[in-house]
């Protein structure tokens, strides 16, 4: 059988690597054009979701997936380019996450700063969903157009939770979970049937500071009292003649009449280029000069390789990451390593892996300076903790400094289906996992020893790192969620900003002046689409087909990525609680 799927599978490639040829050179005739216009204006489509990094996928080399990183570049060149005189988007609901559009607004007032010009458009800025973060986003363009017709949904936040309690008692699972503190809230998802007081509070100063920092962000671009777009808060969804009589929008008109006034601003000859094609003729802005390493953790923090699969949520492997630590504190060529963060947390081993290489790599002359995405939260903030500066948006959820561990129960749902179990032990706690019989005393035991001890590691690597006493690492710990904002009150971060402002500061640490110009150099490099056809043939990497067909499932698998996780039960965990915001 082995030899029959050999050949199938070479088969399978040699008809894939014909078509793939084909394809190649139709994209690359298209898309690789050898100069640029004299007049660019950069056409961002903000309607998807931007990767944090490359996605390392062959479906990426038929559909090139926009990351942040790209979208930051072409602005941060394009506002140095004589070439480069304005830039149009495209928006849609919220599809770019809370940090992420406070990152982008930043480049795109510097891009506005240089001279150059800003166009927001949406058919609709939200929809049938919330509009908030990307018409957070649009306000700081220009001049920001809407379709008529369209709606502008900037609704406000809220936080939607969900509690399963009632519904494994109907199936007769039982959840046995513990965490530390009582702000831990990850396993209420299973053991409760709605918020407890802790929670509630905890998720009422999340809304109340992310709500502020939408309304300050809004009033100040678009040059109106807090107050004024509170009101329209309250009356949104808003028709997009109300939301030009409220001045949250310029202009009522169509794509075409969006695209070809930005195109009249850039002048005779002027064409859109997207940030792919302009960074491929133009170059990036961070080519050339001293190498600071750029490493990634990326959703869900575990053992072994960083995945990206097309069913499923990305997971940030320890084994991978720590090969780029070693890899880049090696390097004689890099001068600092970038650290960026995403991640909700996840294995409390697989963490403490990441933390010890960042502190080796420091310890071997890199500074490393974390840079904190949408979250980098429980395991994520652990794993930062092992930097010389941590820099967070505001909007970064973070903190939740606590761990979480237990088991689902099954034996009242296998009596229930007729299904019954024997057994035999060696020793005391051999079937303490065991899914078919509860903790008893002695498992339980070693279940809240095991959780005390992570807890107070964590805690004292808190203090050590934010250079607190173990009360104050304690007070601002529990578990607890914080916005970047409030970790910075609190001392957990250092500074406030995006990758820009980390880059700035791991120049400094690297002895160079805080504009110097450096190459940024992502570790480990991008897959080549020789690597991944070979993964193909070898039964490891994806089917190509398969990416689009589950595309549609990725919401659905979100909502269940916290009983997924638990179910998997990988060790102690250090998890931020499962939250939908505006759904």
């Amino acid at each position: 059988m082995r030899i029959v799927r050999f050949f199938v599978r070479l088969f399978a490639v040699i008809g894939f690597l014909l078509v793939a040829g084909a394809v190649a050179v139709v994209v690359l005739a298209v898309r690789h054009e050898p100069a640029l216009p004299d007049a660019v204006v950069l056409e961002l489509d903000l309607t998807k979701p931007l990767a944090e990094s490359e996605s390392g996928r062959i479906g990426s080399f038929f559909e090139h997936q926009t990351t942040l990183r790209e979208v930051l570049d072409a602005l941060d060149g394009g506002r140095r380019d004589p070439k480069v005189k304005g830039v149009l988007a495209r928006f849609s609901d919220d599809s770019i996450g809370f940090a992420q559009t406070q990152e982008l607004r930043a480049a795109i007032e510097r891009f506005r700063a240089s001279g150059r010009f800003a166009v927001a458009f949406a058919e609709e800025y939200g929809g049938g969903g919330p509009g908030n973060r990307s018409y957070l986003l649009a306000s700081a363009f220009d001049e920001v157009w809407l379709q008529p017709l369209g709606t502008l949904g900037i609704t406000g936040l809220s936080v939607e939770l969900p509690f399963a309690r009632d519904a494994f008692d109907q199936m007769g699972v039982q959840p046995q979970f513990a965490q530390r503190e009582e702000y831990k809230s990850f396993a209420d998802t299973f053991t409760k049937s709605g918020m407890t007081p802790a929670n509630r509070e905890m998720m009422e100063a999340l809304v109340a500071d992310l709500t502020n920092q939408l309304v300050e962000g809004i009033a100040s671009s678009r040059r109106l009292a807090p107050a004024a777009v509170r009101a329209a808060m309250d009356n949104a969804p808003l028709l997009s003649r109300e939301a030009l009589d409220r001045k949250l929008v310029d202009r009522l008109g169509y794509a075409d009449e969006a695209r070809d006034e930005a195109l009249k601003r850039a002048g005779a000859g002027a064409e859109l280029v997207e940030p792919f094609d302009y960074l491929s003729v133009a170059g990036g802005p961070h080519d050339a000069g001293p190498t600071i390493a750029l490493i990634h953790a990326v959703g869900t923090i575990t053992g072994g390789k960083s995945e990206k699969p097309a069913l499923g949520e990305v997971a940030a492997g320890s084994e991978t990451i720590v090969e780029a630590i070693e890899e880049a504190a090696d390097d004689p060529e890099v001068r600092a390593i970038l650290f960026r963060i995403d991640s909700g947390g996840g294995s409390v081993s697989a963490s403490e892996a990441i933390r010890r290489a960042l502190v080796k790599a420091r310890q071997n002359g890199k500074p490393v300076i974390a840079s904190m995405g949408d979250a980098a939260a429980s395991g994520g903030y652990w794993i930062a903790l092992a930097a010389d500066r941590i820099v967070a948006s505001p909007a970064t959820v973070t903190g939740s400094i606590g761990v979480v561990a237990g088991k689902f129960g099954v034996a009242s749902l296998s009596d229930k289906l007729g299904v019954h179990w024997d057994r035999v032990q060696s020793a005391r706690n051999a079937g303490m996992w065991s899914p078919v019989r509860p903790f008893d005393d002695g498992g339980t035991e070693r279940l809240n020893a095991i959780l005390d001890d992570t807890y107070a590691n964590f805690l004292q690597r808190v203090a050590e790192s934010r250079r607190m006493s173990p009360d104050q690492a304690r007070n601002v710990a529990k578990g607890r969620v914080w916005t970047g904002a409030q970790a910075r009150e609190l001392g957990l971060v250092d500074e406030l900003g995006g990758q820009d402002q980390a880059l700035t500061l791991a120049r400094t640490a690297a002895g160079l002046s805080p504009d110097a110009a450096v190459t940024l150099t992502p570790f480990p490099p991008p897959k080549s689409v020789t690597d991944q056809l070979m993964e193909l043939m070898s039964g490891r990497g994806e089917l190509v087909g398969a990416l689009a067909a589950v595309a549609e499932l990725r919401p659905l698998l979100a909502q269940l990525r916290p009983l997924v996780a638990a179910v998997q039960g990988d060790g102690v965990q250090a998890r931020m609680p499962a939250m939908t915001l505006e759904r």
